[in-house]
């Protein structure tokens, strides 16, 4: 969420621009904007802050080999689970991780 908040002040684009671009509600976004405010207080979050991150997904060639398919699985620090098929659609997919 806090990579969004940086990328749109980068972007030039007004935050109602930025949020259309890129399917974020804008009262999500102004969510986000005063969380980091109030965490960083006008200095740039350092490399480690927590956030979201990009994750590389490679599939398990012995597994696919098989015929088996895999199951996506995310396990969050408060201890909620998602698992769902890898065939999942995208905006199905979005609505599970965004609740």
């Amino acid at each position: 969420m806090f990579g969004h908040i940086k990328a749109c002040k980068e972007s030039g684009l007004s935050k109602r621009a930025y949020c259309n671009l890129h399917g974020i509600a804008s009262s999500t976004f102004q969510y986000w904007a005063k969380k980091y405010r109030k965490e960083y207080s006008g200095n740039e979050p350092a490399d480690n802050a927590p956030g979201f991150i990009p994750v590389q997904v490679q599939p398990d060639p012995e597994t696919d080999q098989a015929g088996i398919h895999n199951q996506l699985h995310f396990l969050f620090p408060n201890g909620i689970q998602v698992m769902c098929p890898e065939t999942v659609n995208p905006k199905v997919l979005k609505t599970l991780l965004n609740s």
